[in-house]
């Protein structure tokens, strides 16, 4: 590496970590003001905080028109990620010229060589399709965790009613001790009733911040039951009892998978160190003669 790229690279690397602590230190100071004047229901996360320092970050219109749609708002919705879709693309922007940029020193560093210019290909391609790949796997995994803990809160709030609690008082009572995901979503929609929305209103709300089937069909029997006057807590453990099957048969499909799956590293890292090690010798023989 040369002396002129190693200095653009610190400087580079400077500016970055000098922006970095300047964009913490500010919000530490506003968040100190903000907490010592006005009351908040919640603390505001990192990626909400820094959401209007990203709005500094200049986009094209022709991006902004190709990028920030309605279908990337409700896929940062479903990913539980409270930005708008400008945000995302002024974000993901600036991330791909970050990462062309490095593809490019990158390439000059190794003279254009194939390793250089595969790997400056792989950070352009990263940069690109990255963010998009990181945001489904996010929404995947907020689908998987709300998938696996309903059954349980569904058995609860089931008991409650069964108890002689409204569905109500019931929801409120479950949901406030409730972990994980599924309990902050469940804390949040009871918060919009405190605010006069309508339980199913609420409860539709937060069906749709999820891809998750099961939800959906939760929120739908909790809506029949209160339009036809039938009994929620039948409903309910009869529900249950579904989601548990269809949970254990999602275990046995992963575990059908896994054979499958083990295949790649087998293939790619255990069988040729294998090979070097049973082969080497009577290559080396072979062709030494010894």
């Amino acid at each position: 590496m040369d002396s002129s790229t190693t200095t653009i690279i610190a400087v580079l690397v400077a500016g970055a970590v000098g922006l970095l602590s300047f964009v913490l230190l500010r919000f530490l100071v506003e968040s100190r003001e903000s907490r010592s004047e006005l009351p908040v229901e919640r603390p505001l996360t990192l990626t909400e905080s820094l959401a209007p320092y990203f709005q500094l970050i200049p986009l094209p219109p022709m991006i902004r028109r190709r990028w920030a749609t309605e279908k990337l708002a409700l896929r940062l919705k479903h990913a539980g990620i409270r930005w708008d879709g400008e945000v995302y693309a002024r974000v993901h922007w600036a991330l791909l010229w970050i990462m062309i940029l490095l593809g490019l020193f990158l390439a000059i560093d190794r003279a254009f060589d194939l390793v250089g210019v595969f790997a400056a290909g792989l950070l352009v391609a990263g940069g690109i399709v990255g963010p998009g790949i990181w945001l489904t796997l996010q929404a995947d995994g907020r689908q998987m965790e709300i998938d696996l803990a309903l059954p349980d809160f569904m058995d609860r709030l089931s008991l409650g009613m069964e108890a002689g609690l409204g569905f109500e008082v019931a929801l409120r009572r479950t949901s406030a001790n409730f972990p994980d995901l599924l309990g902050k979503e469940l804390r949040r929609s009871v918060r919009q009733m405190d605010r006069g929305h309508p339980v199913s209103d609420a409860l539709g709300e937060m069906s749709s911040r999820t891809t998750s089937n099961d939800m959906r069909g939760f929120v739908a029997s909790v809506k029949q039951s209160e339009k036809l006057g039938t009994s929620l807590a039948k409903a309910l453990r009869t529900q249950t009892d579904l989601l548990r099957a269809r949970r254990r048969r999602r275990a046995q499909e992963a575990s059908r998978r896994l054979p499958i799956i083990i295949v790649f590293p087998l293939v790619f890292c255990f069988l040729p160190a294998l090979m070097v090690v049973y082969l080497a010798p009577p290559l080396l023989h072979l062709l030494l003669g010894q």
